[in-house]
């Protein structure tokens, strides 16, 4: 089957849905606005001695339920890019050195182009043109796959009011991710802190690929609270709470600001209700916001659209 197929979004669903089609004898073409693949999946390089270290300032870790994705995991370790984080139970896995390791790794034969925004998607007989921010000239796709979140994506589709409609009923919370390091390598603190069920503004604090490096993630109150205040009030305030959890342990630490990250849509709180694939023309929706909040759900649901796409152009 020879086909055109346009996939926006190089996250996880994105990914997940290529490689389906792929395994279809289908190839596509993934367009993503971003400088890296990943999405929410998100990985900052620090270089220090021309040594690089990792924060992990979105998705932290990622585990498995479905037979597919315990695959796509046991891949990677048998290959040396995902690796056990901790002795959590069930388990949790990281990407390694980092979670963009993961990722490059899972997409290194996919046709992906980054740095590039499709504006507007419209039906055209039985297919789907795209436009994108690069060119002013129409491409036609024989099918595609919409992986934005879902506030994002209702943009894209004005002219299918059916995935319109499903992506207006989810919703998500935001996330404020501070990233922070140490000077000298700690000796007395732990890899993990969860506050997920305690006072206090911070959800949980986790080490990068090495214990200097750490990204403190926000609970979603504070996080909604503070998409539009000023950030050097919010990086304070963070920063003092992880202070007052770190300095018990080392008081002798300097704890150094890196950088602050605002995910608008980081959670998702209610997944979509409708159709994934438009009753008529070859294009579907899929995210997290489809399955469930977790890096595994988002797969699922790329891989879910792939099969509904490949089933509409037979």
């Amino acid at each position: 089957m020879s086909k055109k197929i346009l996939i926006i979004g190089s996250g996880i669903a994105g990914i997940s849905s290529s490689l389906k089609l792929k395994s279809y004898g289908l190839e596509t073409t993934i367009i993503d606005k971003g400088n890296f693949i990943g999405g929410r999946i998100g990985t900052r390089e620090v270089k220090i001695k021309d040594k690089s270290y990792y924060f992990y300032h979105g998705a932290q870790f990622f585990n498995a339920k479905s037979d597919n994705f315990q695959k796509i995991i046991q891949n990677g370790i048998n290959k040396k890019y995902i690796k056990e984080y901790g002795s959590f139970s069930p388990p949790r896995y990281r990407g390694f050195e980092s979670m963009r390791d993961f990722l490059m790794n899972l997409s290194q034969n996919l046709n992906i182009t980054q740095n590039a925004k499709v504006t507007r998607l419209i039906p055209y007989s039985d297919k789907i043109c795209a436009i994108d921010n690069k060119n002013s000239i129409w491409q036609t796709y024989d099918g595609v796959i919409s992986t934005l979140p879902a506030p994002q994506n209702i943009d894209l589709m004005k002219e299918f009011p059916t995935l319109k409609k499903t992506l207006k009923t989810a919703s998500y919370d935001a996330c404020v991710a501070l990233m922070f390091f140490f000077d000298k390598d700690p000796k007395n603190i732990p890899h993990f802190f969860d506050y997920y069920n305690k006072q206090g503004i911070l959800s949980w604090m986790a080490a990068g690929s090495n214990l200097r490096f750490w990204t403190a993630h926000a609970k979603a109150a504070f996080s909604n609270k503070s998409l539009n205040k000023d950030r050097v009030l919010i990086k304070n305030k963070i920063f003092s709470e992880i202070q007052k959890i770190i300095y018990p342990f080392e008081e002798n630490l300097k704890i150094n600001f890196h950088s602050l990250q605002v995910w608008k849509y980081a959670k998702v709180t209610k997944v979509s209700s409708g159709p994934q694939i438009d009753p008529k023309f070859p294009i579907a929706i899929a995210g997290d916001f489809m399955e469930g909040p977790n890096v595994e759900s988002a797969f699922i649901s790329g891989d879910k659209a792939a099969d509904l796409i490949f089933k509409r152009l037979q």
